[in-house]
């Protein structure tokens, strides 16, 4: 099998290799191999097909018998069923070649056996979250959850690494060429039916806070601080750290801080017969204790769901309720494994919202690294290139980053106050407000939409006073003038790299001006 390890892209924050020195000069050197490193060092693979891949003989999900999966008239025990069989056979996919593989990181992929699969650039340009050099993770969101000891919560970080299969890398490779250079898609681009995607995460919490890591992968990777270390700029609060600024303050150790567990596992895949979406989305959790007995650590997950819609609640009506009971009446476009929830959830506190069978909004597929007010593809539907000032939508509407009220964005998933239906209570607790007249159930209607693949996702909302782009006007600013967000079909990685490889573009040509005003000045003195 051809090593797809080309070297041609940074592997890791602060990647040793010289022609990638520039990234971080003047940083504080934290997440570079030592001498006393002695374990295999991760590589990027981004060796990309050149040419469509499809993997349709090896993708048994793809039989025909999984139809009925995606058909409203199909009863809740038979979709459960083929979901069940759907998920574990991606499952076995994904893990093929990829695990105990003689000199090779457990998901390092240069060297597939089976299948080749491959990484996706540049998540290498962030001093917080860049890739660390053991095991190529990227700091994901903070999470707290709901303990049964101690003071009864448990603040932690999840950290992930995500991998792409041919026929999904095929398309990788359209934005990164072998040339080294990022081409930044001017049009929307779309998956070719049977891409993969896989990511496991991991957690830094101890198996006393969390009982069901025990007897789980673990790694030993260079990461910073557990609690989610935060940068403070020295120049004021209004101003964001500088990259040195971020790499003296959260440096990284795979000595002072504790191993990773796995807590979770993702897939996605490009699926037709889901019609809405043409994406299925999947959830596998962390269930160590109940399956001490399987002989493979990888898996000893249990599958908590799986979902190829959002369940868009009809007009006027809020995601928060609809539909009524799932528990009970199941959804039409998501399957969940609620003894899986029960199980999470024993092991939890008693803080409802935080215990790790949280899910999403109304019960909607979300893993316990997750948001509760959303979904696993009203996220992924987000995704975007970035406009010519790196802005993207808000993947979850409470992620809006105005600071000015006005400009703010109506928080999703929220149950109106009674009698007051400009105010009311997001999922996780938290107090919101309508802003600019976008009603929760506005609001709603653009989140938990089912957003079909290559399509662009949708910022104008219906108000009294007409249809409003909750961005504000202008966004997004292209330079092409294009009005709409260019669709990214669901990779939200690909919208964090192609943000970071604009940053670093813009902080070379800076620096490139600077060194012209210098050149200047000596010469005129």
């Amino acid at each position: 099998m051809e090593n797809t390890c080309s070297g041609t892209y940074p592997s890791y924050w602060q990647d040793v290799q010289p022609k990638f020195s520039n990234m971080w000069s003047g940083q504080t050197v934290s997440n570079a191999p030592t001498d006393g490193w002695t374990d295999p060092v991760f590589q990027l693979s981004d060796r990309y097909p050149t040419r469509p891949v499809d993997d349709r003989a090896q993708q048994k999900w793809r039989d025909t018998k999984f139809d009925a999966l995606f058909k409203s008239n199909t009863g809740q025990a038979t979709k459960k069923a083929l979901a069940d069989e759907y998920a574990w056979l991606v499952l076995e996919y994904v893990l093929a070649g990829n695990i105990n593989q003689p000199g090779q990181l457990d998901f390092g992929v240069c060297s597939n056996p089976v299948r080749p699969w491959y990484h996706i650039p540049f998540q290498t340009y962030d001093a917080m979250s860049g890739r660390e050099f053991t095991h190529g993770l990227t700091r994901e969101a903070p999470v707290t959850f709901s303990v049964n000891n101690g003071t009864g919560t448990d603040s932690s970080t999840m950290w992930a690494v995500g991998i792409y299969n041919a026929t999904a890398a095929y398309t990788l490779g359209t934005m990164w060429p072998a040339s080294g250079k990022a081409k930044i898609p001017s049009r929307d681009i779309s998956f070719d039916e049977g891409a993969v995607i896989a990511k496991p995460l991991f957690n830094t919490s101890t198996v006393k806070q969390l009982p069901v890591l025990a007897n789980m992968p673990h790694w030993n990777a260079n990461i910073s601080d557990p609690a989610y270390c935060k940068c403070h700029s020295e120049k004021g609060k209004e101003v964001e750290c500088t990259l040195v600024e971020e790499s003296q303050q959260c440096p990284r150790s795979y000595v002072k801080w504790q191993t990773v567990k796995l807590l979770q596992f993702d897939i996605a895949i490009k699926d037709s017969r889901a019609q809405g979406t043409k994406w299925v989305y999947g959830t596998f959790v962390a269930d160590g204790q109940q399956k001490a007995h399987e002989q493979e650590p990888w898996k000893r997950v249990s599958l908590l769901g799986l979902m190829w819609g959002n369940d868009t609640p009809p007009k006027g009506q809020y995601a928060y309720n609809y539909p009524a009971n799932p528990r009970k009446n199941g959804f039409k476009e998501t399957v969940i494994n609620w003894e899986t929830v029960d199980g999470l959830n024993r092991v939890s506190g008693e803080g409802v919202m935080r215990q790790l069978g949280h899910l999403g909004c109304n019960q909607r597929l979300n893993g316990p690294a997750d948001n509760d007010n959303s979904s696993c593809m009203s996220c992924h539907g987000t995704a975007s290139v970035p406009d010519k000032y790196w802005v993207t939508p808000p993947m979850i509407s409470q992620f809006s980053s105005a600071t000015d009220h006005s400009d703010k964005q109506t928080q999703e998933c929220v149950a109106p106050a009674r009698l007051h239906a400009n105010n009311g209570m997001d999922r996780a607790g938290d107090p919101a407000t309508v802003s600019n007249d976008v009603s929760f159930a506005a609001l709603d209607a653009l989140y938990f939409t089912n957003v079909l693949a290559g399509v662009p996702f949708n910022m104008t909302a219906n108000t009294p006073n007409g249809k409003v782009n909750i961005m504000g006007e202008g966004v997004p600013a292209y330079g092409s003038g294009r009005s709409q967000w260019i669709s990214l079909d669901y990779s939200l990685q690909s919208s964090i790299a192609l943000k970071q490889w604009m940053q670093w573009q813009h902080n070379q040509r800076l620096a490139a001006a600077t060194r012209v005003v210098d050149k200047s000045l000596r010469r005129n003195r």
